[in-house]
């Protein structure tokens, strides 16, 4: 088993350990929240600005996963300049915008969404770049096969 291969693995099981996480948080964000708030003392109304954040943003992380979970199976598969991949990666990019416009839009009402919003801005544009990598990879790939 060479280097890239175990690391695809490793980011694959990563990848689930994640998605549970994700998960049991959406489980139990209502008492995360509540514990949250007791803790530091903060206003209880923060509690469902907190919640209805996470929640909209929930559809959107558990496709970003599912995206990652096949781009990662993809490539241990050997398939690495694929459409297909190309299609994950873009679609994993327009998951994190969507999650930066929510954020930043939420960021009004509790700061620290201000900083999930920047940091999923980021991401964003790495995924964009990757996949914009991706895709001219794939042309030199399909020009290279039909060089002689």
């Amino acid at each position: 088993m060479n280097a890239h291969t175990k690391s695809a693995r490793l980011t694959l099981c990563l990848t689930f350990l994640i998605l549970i996480a994700v998960i049991a948080a959406a489980v139990t964000l209502p008492w995360l929240t509540d514990w949250y708030i007791c803790k530091t003392g903060r206003n209880k109304e923060l509690r469902s600005v907190i919640m209805t954040v996470c929640y909209i943003c929930l559809p959107a992380a558990l496709a970003a996963l599912y995206s990652l979970i096949r781009l990662l199976k993809n490539i241990l598969d050997g398939e690495i300049f694929i459409h297909g991949n190309v299609l994950h990666l873009r679609l994993l990019s327009w998951y994190c915008a969507a999650v930066a416009l929510i954020t930043l839009a939420a960021g009004y009402f509790y700061l620290p969404f201000y900083l999930v919003g920047l940091a999923a801005v980021f991401f964003t544009l790495i995924l964009r770049v990757i996949k914009n990598v991706f895709a001219a990879a794939i042309e030199i790939k399909t020009e290279n096969e039909l060089t002689v």
